[in-house]
C-alpha cells in the first residue's frame, strides 16, 4: 500500500520551529504534487492576557484589537507562503481561536491527509520539550502530524 499525501497542513506563527516545519512540508508536498494549507491561528485568549492593562469589559474585545491581530497573521502567512516554490498550490488560512482546535478544524475541512508542525512555537512555555499546540494536534489529529524540532 503506497500513502499519498494530497492536503498538507502547516500552522505557521512566524517562529524559527513554524519556519522548518514549512521547510519539510514543502519537501513532501514536492513528492506527492499535494497541496500545501498554511493556517495562522490568532489565539484571542493570549491577546487578551497581553492587554491586561486595558480594561475589557464585559469580555469584548475592542475590534482595534481584532483587526490588528488579523493585520499581524495575514502578514505572517504573506511572509511564509513567500518562501513556498511557485509549482506547490498554496492556500493561506486566517483562523481566530485556540490554536490547537483550530488548527484541527482547518484540517478536517480540507480533508487534510498530514499536520507539519513545529514542536515548539512562540507560546509562553517554551522550556517544554513540545509545545501544548503541537502536543494537542497530535493527541486529537484524525490524521498523521509530522512534529519538526
Amino acid at each position: 500500500m503506497k500513502v499519498e499525501y494530497k492536503t498538507i497542513i502547516v500552522p505557521a506563527d512566524g517562529s524559527e520551529n513554524s519556519k522548518r516545519a514549512l521547510q519539510h512540508a514543502v519537501s513532501i508536498c514536492e513528492r506527492n504534487e499535494a497541496q500545501l494549507i498554511i493556517v495562522h491561528v490568532a489565539n484571542i485568549v493570549s491577546a487578551i492576557s497581553n492587554f491586561d492593562q486595558t480594561p475589557i469589559s464585559g469580555g469584548y474585545v475592542s475590534e482595534q484589537i481584532a483587526e490588528d491581530m488579523e493585520e499581524t497573521g495575514k502578514k505572517i502567512l504573506e511572509e511564509v507562503s513567500k518562501d513556498v516554490p511557485s509549482d506547490i498550490a498554496v492556500k493561506n488560512v486566517f483562523e481566530v481561536g485556540s490554536p490547537g482546535p483550530a488548527v484541527l478544524a482547518v484540517a478536517k475541512k480540507f480533508n487534510a491527509d498530514l499536520i507539519v508542525m513545529g514542536s515548539r512555537g512562540l507560546g509562553p512555555l517554551k522550556g517544554l520539550f513540545m509545545g501544548s499546540v503541537s502536543s494537542y494536534v497530535t493527541s486529537h489529529s484524525t490524521c498523521p502530524v509530522l512534529v519538526v524540532k
